[in-house]
């Protein structure tokens, strides 16, 4: 049970240090009447479909990148990335290719220092630690990006919460998977 409690302590000094400026803009973001495109590398992908799965719930068109349907982005779309570093490849190639499209591009991330160079000209800072030694200085209990994916989870279903506020139970079920 002491390991529970230290997780959610974590938690919640994570999550208190995010910039309210940065969430409020990511609210406003999941908000909008827009295609909305989610990626993330390793543990981060698993969190981005999970994200993606809520937002369809709550009738937003999405797609996950590397999805066999998943279309060309486009002018007008939002890529959402979820990258603890800001660097993985595959997600700076994604963003560059999202943002030379004219899509709206996001970044979640715990390096301060990526955002606002290009592609990542929005975004949030999420002050966790990752498995980049770079990051080391923070402190956990747990192992490699447990923390930031963790507290990217809690972060990202809070905004989407505050994002679809008003829609109804009800709502959200009729869009809940029945073919099981």
């Amino acid at each position: 049970m002491k390991t529970i409690q230290t997780i959610v302590d974590e938690m919640k000094k994570v999550l208190s240090e995010v910039h309210s400026q940065q969430y409020h803009q990511l609210v406003e973001l999941l908000q909008q009447d827009r295609r909305f495109f989610f990626t993330g590398e390793g543990r981060s992908g698993f969190i981005m479909k999970a994200v993606a799965m809520r937002m369809m719930h709550a009738e937003k068109e999405v797609y996950v990148v590397g999805e066999t349907i998943t279309p060309a982005i486009r002018n007008g779309d939002v890529l959402i990335v979820l990258s603890g570093s800001g660097t993985t490849s595959s997600s700076v190639h994604s963003a560059t290719q999202a943002s030379k499209s004219g899509a709206t591009v996001f970044l979640v991330t715990a390096d301060e220092d990526v955002l606002g160079t290009a592609p990542f000209l929005q975004g949030l800072v999420l002050p966790a630690a990752t498995k980049s030694k770079k990051h080391a200085h923070r402190k956990t209990i747990q192992p490699l990006g447990n923390q930031f994916d963790q507290a990217a989870h809690l972060l990202l279903d809070a905004a989407i919460i505050d994002a679809i506020e008003g829609t109804s139970y009800d709502s959200l079920k009729d869009n809940h998977a029945n073919l099981e």
